[in-house]
């Protein structure tokens, strides 16, 4: 019998923890929430665009003045255009600002990435590297709008069945988080290593930071909805970065590029958020 590499599991196990991911978040997602946030048209229009051009922008111009190897590039690329990470809702949790407008508009973000993604990938990613637009957008309505909209619709008929189903699903998500995040590093122990000192890092600062303030500059006067777009704007969508390229750019240093950048996409708003809310918590007290 022939032995399974562990090279071959990577495949499956993105897209079980993006299909995992997605279905929980919908199970987990209240109606009000995303009317609340489609309401407010005008603040959905400049949350998008920050999201969707300028976090994307920010890092074509971070990797015009700072060039990195291109595969690394390609990863950077990947998980700038990959908006709507399902734990933006957590982080405005975390910071005590607007989470139903940060689960509202990741919905919107999540459902947008369907045309958004292979559209921005052809757009900026070198010309030497191909993209399947097709294939792109099929990963995307498959893997993350189907079962998004499928647990919120399973939530709005029948909302026990749907919070009993919940909290297996999140575990499920997460379990496989962590056994992929090992696997990845297992398999890309040299890759990972050979970060240091190719600029990815600091690369990869700047953009999240950058998104950030852009976020947070957005959001208006109300300062809850300026921290929620704040950590929605830096928090990218990791899953479905990586599962588009686990089949579109299969290479050890897009991967790691990826997760590197998404450990730094939490770290920083999720600094950001603990601070805001002990602020938060601060003035209530007074």
């Amino acid at each position: 019998m022939e032995a399974v590499s562990p090279a071959t599991l990577v495949d499956p196990l993105v897209t079980a923890f993006v299909l995992a991911t997605m279905l929980s978040v919908g199970l987990d997602l209240r109606p009000d929430d995303v009317v609340q946030s489609v309401g407010q048209w005008r603040l959905l229009a400049r949350s998008a665009l920050v999201n969707l051009v300028g976090v994307p922008a920010l890092t074509l111009i971070a990797l015009l003045v700072a060039p990195v190897e291109t595969e690394y590039a390609v990863g950077l690329l990947v998980i700038a255009v990959s908006p709507g990470a399902p734990f933006g809702p957590k982080l405005a949790e975390i910071s005590d600002s607007d989470v139903a407008f940060a689960s509202g508009l990741m919905v919107v973000l999540a459902t947008a990435s369907v045309l958004t993604v292979p559209a921005s990938l052809a757009l900026l990613v070198p010309g030497s590297v191909d993209v399947d637009l097709v294939a792109i957008a099929r990963i995307v309505v498959v893997v993350q709008l189907v079962p998004l909209l499928a647990g919120f619709a399973l939530r709005v008929r029948d909302r026990a069945f749907a919070s009993r189903l919940y909290a297996p699903t999140r575990r499920l998500s997460t379990g496989l988080l962590l056994v992929l995040i090992a696997l990845l590093v297992v398999i890309n122990a040299d890759a990972i290593s050979r970060l240091v000192g190719t600029g990815v890092l600091a690369v990869s600062s700047v953009v999240v930071v950058g998104s950030m303030v852009a976020g947070y500059a957005s959001g208006g006067p109300d300062r809850s909805m300026r921290e929620a777009l704040a950590t929605s704007t830096t928090a990218r969508n990791a899953a479905v970065a990586l599962l588009v390229a686990t089949t579109s750019f299969p290479s050890p240093a897009v991967f790691v590029t990826i997760v590197a950048f998404s450990l730094v996409s939490v770290a920083v708003p999720g600094i950001a958020a603990g601070a805001w809310r002990v602020r938060s918590a601060s003035f209530d007290a007074v």
